[in-house]
């Protein structure tokens, strides 16, 4: 304990600002897409998120000058045409949802952020006191806006603050925490395409549970938003 407090005081002040600021990004991408899963269909929501991937090499060429290849370029446009269909297609059989989807398309963004700014911390910060500052700051966006909107929180049902813990600690602890792991580790890319993986699984999810079913704008808008996002990542895994 004393070696983490002596690690975390001799992290430059600059790097505390970058990691609080990416932890302002996480707990907004949170509050988005808890946001967006109430208006809109898991699958959709899930989809949109997943996204992020494409946003970061759209905001890495745009912002911080980073080359991209034909592939990872045909690729974006792509999966840019595929949120398109995804969008029209469930504001024809379902107008209700539109909302959702946009806030799910702004926690894409804000995931994108946040996986740029990790992606370069995670370079130099160790784990523990990347996870231990990122969260922190994650947790005190998401409360600040309990606060704000003067949200009920003192007379939970004791399921839903089970159910809490249990977000707490799996996906984010374990999975969220094994991602910034991984990305210390592994190239980007293989990150990226593991996790391909989550909207198959939720939507499976969903469907099991929920006896939700996607609408045929987010089934075909997500089968090309998945490719396009496959072609990105496996052109970043050819310039790597």
């Amino acid at each position: 304990m004393k070696d983490r407090g002596g690690e975390l005081l001799s992290i430059p002040r600059s790097k505390i600002v970058e990691m609080a600021i990416t932890g302002i990004l996480l707990g907004g991408h949170f509050g988005f897409f808890i946001s967006s899963v109430k208006a809109t269909s898991i699958a959709a929501s899930v989809l949109l998120g997943t996204c992020h991937i494409v946003y970061v090499a759209i905001i890495g060429w745009l912002i911080l000058g980073e080359r991209l290849n034909q592939k990872a370029i045909y690729g974006m446009i792509v999966a840019l045409f595929g949120i398109v269909v995804l969008f029209w297609g469930d504001l024809v059989e379902d107008p209700g949802n539109f909302r959702g989807n946009i806030l799910a398309f702004i926690s894409g963004i804000l995931a994108g952020l946040y996986y740029l700014g990790g992606r370069r911390l995670r370079k130099e910060i160790s784990l523990p006191m990347y996870a231990l500052v990122v969260y922190f700051f994650s947790a005190l966006t998401m409360w600040s806006v309990v606060i704000l909107h003067d949200l009920e929180y003192q007379s939970l049902p004791v399921a839903e603050i089970q159910l809490f813990i249990l977000m707490a600690l799996i996906p984010t602890l374990l999975g969220h925490t094994m991602q910034n792991w991984a990305l210390g580790y592994l190239p980007a890319y293989v990150v990226s395409i593991s996790l391909l993986s989550e909207p198959v699984g939720s939507g499976i999810l969903g469907w099991l549970i929920f006896a939700e079913l996607p609408s045929l704008g987010v089934f075909i808008g997500g089968i090309i938003v998945l490719f396009g996002v496959y072609v990105v990542t496996s052109a970043e895994k050819a310039s790597s």
